[in-house]
């Protein structure tokens, strides 16, 4: 299940991400690419492990912890990792799904990504995040502020940019849930428990529903 979350961040959090982000060089996006992406991947990148990622990882951890659609479909467990990607004129990333084992050097599963917009959409052209829907591709460029979740092994790409600069976040967190299809039953099953709760005569309904979230969410769950 792809989402999108609208104004993830506030516009002091996204100030305070892109002040930081000046005071830093980039380096070649090739340096977390395997040797099959090493072709596929032009971009350039902040490491995760650069001392400026620390104050941007909480701004984005807490964002995402606030918000309910997020939790409800990623049910994280830990972040695998997570960088700053910028590109300019020129550069794109080809088809390709996300490393499935991160972090050094403990190793981390990755189930879900998100991509955080920090520029608007109409700074830059091009650059939009496509994915493989086996009959096409569906594009998103959201507004800065506004991030997309999808499963790490959803086949994808980053459109060429033709002009200005795209410049986000993108992270991996590993889930409680190994299993994008429970995970997305599980997200459903909340989202259908919050619709009815509180409507006369649907109490039946919701204690239902809590049931059938919470043994399929501890039949599934890998703490």
């Amino acid at each position: 299940m792809i989402l999108t979350l609208t104004d993830l961040i506030t516009p002091d959090e996204l100030a305070l991400i892109k002040q930081k982000v000046a005071t830093v060089p980039f380096t070649d996006g090739k340096a977390t690419a395997g040797e099959l992406l090493h072709k596929a991947k032009n971009n350039q990148q902040i490491p995760g492990n650069h001392p400026v990622m620390k104050d941007i990882t909480n701004i984005v951890m807490q964002a995402l912890g606030r918000c309910d659609p997020f939790m409800s479909l990623a049910q994280p467990r830990r972040l695998a990792t997570i960088l700053v990607s910028r590109y300019e004129p020129g550069m794109a990333y080809g088809s390709h799904v996300d490393a499935p084992i991160m972090g050094e050097p403990n190793h981390v599963r990755s189930d879900v990504s998100f991509t955080l917009f920090l520029n608007e959409p109409d700074t830059y052209e091009g650059g939009e995040l496509a994915f493989d829907t086996g009959s096409g591709e569906a594009a998103f460029k959201l507004p800065a502020r506004s991030a997309i979740c999808y499963p790490t092994g959803q086949l994808h790409r980053v459109r060429p940019v033709e002009k200005g600069e795209r410049l986000a976040v993108v992270g991996w967190i590993q889930s409680l849930v190994r299993e994008p299809a429970i995970r997305e039953l599980l997200h459903d099953l909340s989202e259908a428990r919050e619709l009815l709760a509180g409507q006369e005569g649907t109490a039946r309904a919701v204690e239902l529903i809590t049931k059938s979230y919470s043994n399929l969410l501890r039949r599934n769950a890998e703490p």
